[in-house]
């Protein structure tokens, strides 16, 4: 768990359930007083009763939604408290409670419309101005629900909820030093509180203070020894760290509080498959579909259950194989759709739309589809295209079915780039520096000007295969040291994949940062060198300790060192390239 807990406070609720009309019945006295005493199943039963009798007595149809509200039952609280106002539209709780209920039932602008709505009407309501604060940081309103959070710290001068607010607001924000000054005033407001160390070692994880997150997460589990999500974070910095064994124990830890997290279960998985524990880590590589960090990445940020689960056996007349994950994951993943086509050929595999093309030439049997065509057909059964992995690369000895070259470019094409970039006897060296991921492109990355030693060598043309705008990188190195890359105006190296392909495969050799491209040329098998990250940031299939992955058989892998700077990394690809001009 990353984020505050953001159950909105049930004040209102409570205060609610005292108000009695006037003049009140003694069996909604006696109804009222139930209520309050927790008794909500009888409470309801003798509402139900008087309403029986009287259709139009709206405080009882109100009471009734807040019971709904209560038990579980949000659309009929909303139904229920939405009839009341339309009598008592200036009811400031009622309309309150119903900003609890929209936001029970996820529909988050309705709630922040509520709150705001009863604020007007009754402005410095605490517990309001709180659920408001929580339902705008659901909307992504970071700003907002900061403004909110603010605004309690002025009434309440101190208030360990809303500096947290601040804080994780500040966090999504990317201000970091803030958020971590603020929650600082939250630990020492109430130094006992593990929430606010966790939350404080979720920061100082993203600012890689990864020593300073576990000594926070270790905090917080003192504190509270049944904190699982703190073992599970905690869990995921020591794997940031490189510490596989410290980390195992950590899931271990967290899954004998949960066994069925699936955070946890999901991680752990990507620890047994980087250590080559191929049959258990696959089993646990399913959990993935259950994690929140896994689906956000799912083809339209949802899990889609549009036929029924295939595990492998059988022949259903028409599976569905939905991908999932990046680009890179998907290209990552396709190797093992050759494994699928001789079980069945007739598959369709919904992809990125950029790797259509590029997909269908290479596996002409299969029949791939766009994500906005996967309503067009109805399928006997459906399977995600990670869970190929546990099918058709089930241990070590089935990796010997790795195909060293899986995709196939556009060869008119690639001998047109060639012949436009073989002007000289000099080897063709095709360069991506550049990471876009959202999570974790930073820690992958380098400067275009970091590339000096590689850049410098005499042997080697070299072209541009990072994806975006690369003009102001390339006009600047130019003018700092006389050095051109070839850039191909041709080719879209982001939006027209094939294209990329094509020309990855007309160079002679690539070097990139582990990114689309790796995955790309790895594929295509060209020799690539990838320069990868020491430990976070680093995918599991990369692994940890080799030069080589079993996964792309033409790849030679260079790391960085533990201090975190990419020198060594450089001057040693230059030496490996400058050994085979």
């Amino acid at each position: 768990m990353n984020t505050l807990d953001t159950v909105p406070t049930q004040k209102a609720a409570a205060h609610h359930a005292a108000y009695i009309p006037t003049p009140p019945s003694d069996q909604f006295k006696r109804a009222v007083k139930l209520h309050q005493q927790g008794d909500l199943a009888m409470a309801e039963f003798m509402y139900r009763q008087i309403l029986r009798e009287e259709p139009d007595y709206m405080e009882v149809t109100y009471l009734l939604g807040l019971i709904a509200n209560q038990t579980g039952r949000p659309t009929e609280a909303v139904e229920r408290i939405n009839k009341y106002l339309d009598v008592r539209p200036d009811d400031a709780q009622a309309i309150s409670i119903l900003g609890l209920c929209y936001f029970d039932l996820e529909d988050h602008a309705n709630a922040v419309t509520m709150f705001a709505r009863s604020l007007e009407m009754n402005p410095g309501v605490v517990h309001t101005m709180q659920n408001l604060a929580k339902a705008q940081f659901k909307l992504e309103d970071y700003a907002g629900a900061r403004e909110t959070h603010e605004n309690v710290l002025a009434i309440l001068g101190q208030d360990v909820e809303a500096f947290i607010g601040i804080g994780l607001c500040n966090r999504e924000l990317r201000n970091y030093e803030a958020a971590l000054a603020v929650i600082e005033h939250a630990i020492i407001a109430e130094p006992r509180r593990a929430e606010s160390h966790f939350f404080y070692g979720n920061v100082l994880r993203d600012v890689k203070d990864f020593q300073g997150a576990i000594d926070a997460y270790g905090t917080a589990i003192t504190l509270n020894p049944n904190y699982l999500e703190a073992y599970a974070n905690c869990a995921s910095t020591l794997k940031d760290l490189g510490m596989v064994t410290e980390a195992m124990a950590f899931y271990d830890s967290a899954l004998m509080i949960d066994p069925t997290h699936a955070e946890a279960n999901y991680n752990r998985a990507l620890l047994l498959l980087n250590s080559m524990k191929l049959e258990e880590g696959w089993h646990l590589y399913e959990r993935r579909l259950d994690s929140d960090t896994s689906i956000r990445k799912f083809l339209g940020g949802q899990r889609l259950q549009l036929a029924p689960d295939w595990y492998g056996y059988g022949h259903p007349e028409s599976l569905l194989v939905i991908g999932e994950q990046g680009l890179g994951d998907q290209i990552f993943f396709a190797g093992m759709l050759s494994d699928l086509a001789k079980q069945l050929p007739n598959a369709t595999v919904c992809v990125e739309p950029r790797l259509v093309p590029l997909f269908k030439r290479s596996m002409p049997t299969l029949n791939f589809i766009r994500p906005d065509q996967i309503n067009e057909t109805q399928f006997d059964a459906q399977i995600y295209l990670g869970s190929l992995g546990k099918l058709y690369r089930p241990n070590t000895e089935s990796l010997s079915a790795i195909q060293s070259r899986y995709l196939l470019a556009d060869m008119n094409r690639t001998n047109e780039l060639r012949a436009k970039l073989k002007q000289s006897e000099k080897l063709i060296c095709g360069i991506s520096w550049n990471s876009k991921n959202a999570d974790n492109g930073e820690g992958k990355s380098l400067t275009l000007e970091a590339l000096m030693p590689v850049l410098q060598l005499p042997g080697f043309e070299f072209v541009d295969l990072q994806y975006g705008d690369t003009a102001e990188e390339r006009d600047q190195l130019t003018k700092n040291h006389g050095i051109d890359i070839r850039h191909i105006d041709d080719v879209d190296n982001h939006h027209d994949l094939d294209g990329l392909a094509a020309l990855i495969d007309a160079c002679d050799i690539v070097v990139t940062v582990s990114n689309t491209t790796a995955h790309l040329a790895a594929a295509l098998g060209k020799p690539v060198i990838v320069m990868l990250p020491n430990n976070d940031a680093l995918f599991w299939y990369w692994h940890r300790d080799s030069h080589t992955t079993p996964w792309y058989p033409s790849a030679r892998l260079f790391r960085r060192s533990d201090s975190g700077r990419w020198e060594d990394v450089i001057d040693t690809v230059a030496l490996t390239l400058a050994g085979i001009q």
